[in-house]
């Protein structure tokens, strides 16, 4: 008896539009127009007999048969990409080029790429350090990583917040339970993230407060160790230093009063959107849920 199958483009056009929740961001992993995912999800809406997505204005949110039917439709895609591959030749490596800022890569992507690796031993991950914009280094990589939206195609994938943070042994020494005695502190800057100890003087109501002394570095992570190795207190966003805060090496100071920062966003451009590409994008998506848990 033949299968009842429905159309497999619309299917694939539908699985990208939910996985991204954004018929936009599916348009570009998949090389085709905004208009042209609308139309494939119609034809599968109109297939299935039921709606799958609840469109207000440019956004889309997914319905209770649309999320059942995501769940079943990447499954099964994925399964026939992993078949054909095995036909093909066995496991291959796949070079998958990623391109994130430094701090980002040294102290949150790094670490965890190893349980990565481990799941996904088939894609050679390939890292270069950036904080360029996107269209400077087009060509370049297969997915980037920045802080804050690249355009209406990005994807947020990590939540995050700002607050001081300072050595143990060093608020031993000289303790911090008020605003005010930061000023017997030596505040430590990061040059790519100049304003933050600005900004969050701002929030505490402590705009003209100055430490004892100052000290500039150009990366974050170089205050960040700095902040661990005693030298004075540094911004820390949160991501970046829930390591360090869960080990011991720093302690969170003010922790109501958060600076709230822009999500971390990834990008994957036109034509890029490999198999591997859409594994890790996943990857990032479960890492970043998992560590700041986004609002419904």
């Amino acid at each position: 008896m033949p299968r009842s199958l429905p159309p497999l483009n619309a299917v694939k056009a539908f699985e990208c539009a939910g996985r991204h929740q954004s018929l936009s961001a599916a348009a570009a992993e998949l090389g085709v127009t905004h208009g042209a995912i609308s139309r494939q999800v119609k034809i599968l809406e109109d297939w299935l007999g039921t709606g799958l997505f609840i469109r207000e204005g440019r956004g889309i949110e997914l319905t209770v048969d649309g999320r059942q039917f995501l769940k079943e439709a990447t499954k099964l895609l994925d399964g026939l990409a992993l078949a054909a591959e095995r036909l093909s030749g066995g496991p291959k490596s796949r070079v998958l080029r990623i391109n994130a800022p430094q701090t980002f890569t040294m102290r949150w992507l790094i670490p965890r790429l190893s349980a990565f690796s481990v799941a996904h031993p088939g894609i050679e991950v390939r890292l270069s350090a950036s904080i360029e914009p996107i269209d400077k280094i087009t060509g370049h990589f297969d997915l980037a990583i920045r802080r804050g939206a690249m355009g209406a195609d990005s994807t947020p994938f990590l939540s995050e917040t700002c607050v001081p943070v300072a050595s143990p042994d060093l608020l031993k020494t000289t303790p911090v339970s008020r605003v005010t005695d930061l000023t017997a502190h030596t505040l430590l800057h990061a040059e790519s993230v100049a304003d933050l100890w600005q900004r969050w003087l701002d929030l505490a109501g402590y705009r003209k407060l100055q430490g004892k002394a100052q000290l500039r570095f150009e990366p974050l992570y170089h205050s960040l160790q700095a902040a661990i190795d005693g030298a004075g207190i540094a911004m820390g966003p949160s991501a970046l230093v829930a390591t360090d805060i869960m080990a011991g090496r720093l302690v969170a100071l003010f922790p109501d009063l958060p600076l709230p920062l822009d999500d971390f966003h990834f990008f994957v451009p036109p034509g890029a959107a490999t198999r591997h590409v859409r594994v890790f994008q996943r990857w990032l998506l479960d890492m970043g849920l998992a560590q700041s848990p986004r609002p419904p």
